[in-house]
This record gives C-alpha cells, structure tokens and sequence, in this order.
C-alpha cells in the first residue's frame, strides 16, 4: 500500500496538471462548498441517503456547471448554476427540518451558497454589459 505521504505527492502532480481553471473565483468557492458539505453530511442516517445524495449531487453540479459555463460562455450554462444553488437550498432546508444540520451549520451552507450566487449574477451583469 502506499504511503500517505506518496498519496499526497500524486495528488499534487495531478493537481499541478489542471491548475488551469484554479483563477475561477466561482469554481475555487464551489469546491471549498463541496469539501464543506461533505465532510459535514458523513453522519446523516442511512434512511436519508437519498436527500444526502441529493446534497452532494447539487453541489457538484453547481462547480460543473461553472466549468461550462466558463468554457462555452452561454448564458443558459450560468441560469443552471442559479438553478442548482436554489435546489441545493432546497434540500439543505429539507436536512435542517429533519435535524440533520443544526441551524448554525445552515446558515454557514446558506451563506456560502449566497456568496456564490452573487458571484454568479454579477458574471451575468458582467456579460451583458460587455
């Protein structure tokens, strides 16, 4: 088996190789989201494993749809972030009146969900003026 240390090293090349998208303000706060969620939805009971995928899903929608946003430059791509960050909200409202977040936890989730949703409209803003 390998070590975590040669774990890591092989993460990092991987991680060098696609840098390349590491400047997208959006995508860089999307994945901090994901990495956020994730860790804090581990424990959710098994008979809510569908709303927790539903959680994780919208979460990586919402960076892929970054990604295709950013790369094809279609104003309907951006409408599907928006789309994605309002169902996510759904569902984490779901988790909240279920007691499997606390209130705090919600609003942390919200907030960073809000956060990218500005991001998100003022490229829409951004667009438009250009």
């Amino acid at each position: 088996m390998e070590t975590n240390e040669r774990k890591k090293q092989k993460l990092n090349k991987l991680s060098e190789k696609y840098k390349i998208h590491d400047d997208l303000i959006i995508a860089r706060s999307a994945r901090k989201t994901i990495r956020y969620i994730e860790k804090n939805t581990e424990n959710f009971p098994k008979e809510y494993k569908v709303l927790k995928s539903k959680i994780i899903d919208s979460c990586y929608k919402i960076l892929e749809w970054t990604y295709r946003s950013n790369i094809f430059q279609e104003k309907e791509n951006k409408k599907e972030i928006i789309v994605h960050i309002q169902m996510l909200n759904f569902y984490l409202e779901e988790a909240l009146r279920k007691d499997l977040i606390t209130n705090k936890k919600f609003t942390n989730y919200t907030n960073h969900l809000l956060e990218i949703d500005k991001m998100v409209r003022s490229w829409f803003k951004y667009e438009e003026i250009k």
